[in-house]
């Protein structure tokens, strides 16, 4: 008695099909997901110089899908996409913190740069001096009618100016 294996046999073309189908998914999500978070080609260019940011333009916490226009830390923000780190202040750190109450002091100086970026219309302003920082960040200073956003968070005790370098917020 002969033994008879059976198998699935699909013709070449077909098989193609069944490969780029999965590929050309991917491709176009690539795409939409890249246009949609992070800005797409067309306004990687945007924030670089002077930007008007818009009152429409509203701002949540980073994290999740979205990251197009958000508030990283207390000097990080995301807008059209492109991290941008405020160059006059420095804030509490809230990812790699050294005691609780840098911790606590960092998502109070977080949630105020939210408040202050949905305020109302600012610039971001080139501050003519190195255009990205050793992580990729624009650096950019955040600006209401001549006022820099940054200095609001000194005078309320949530940052302090950025000197360079790292200091503990710790006692």
């Amino acid at each position: 008695m002969a033994h008879v294996s059976r198998f699935n046999y699909r013709p070449k073309k077909q098989r193609t099909l069944y490969l780029s189908i999965p590929v050309w998914i991917a491709l176009v999500g690539t795409i939409f997901y890249y246009d949609r978070d992070f800005g797409g080609m067309l306004s990687v260019n945007s924030p670089m110089d002077q930007s008007t940011v818009t009152a429409d333009q509203n701002f949540t916490f980073c994290g999740g899908l979205s990251q197009r226009n958000c508030v990283v830390d207390g000097d990080t923000i995301r807008f059209a996409g492109i991290k941008i780190r405020v160059v006059d202040v420095d804030t509490p750190e809230i990812h790699d913190y050294k005691c609780e109450q840098e911790l606590k002091r960092g998502l109070r100086a977080k949630s105020r740069m939210l408040e202050l970026v949905n305020e109302g219309p600012f610039k971001i302003v080139s501050t003519g001096g190195d255009d990205e920082d050793r992580y990729g960040r624009k650096l950019r200073r955040l600006m209401r009618n001549g006022l820099s956003l940054g200095e609001f968070l000194i005078d309320e005790g949530l940052a302090r100016r950025y000197a360079g370098g790292r200091r503990s917020w710790c006692l």
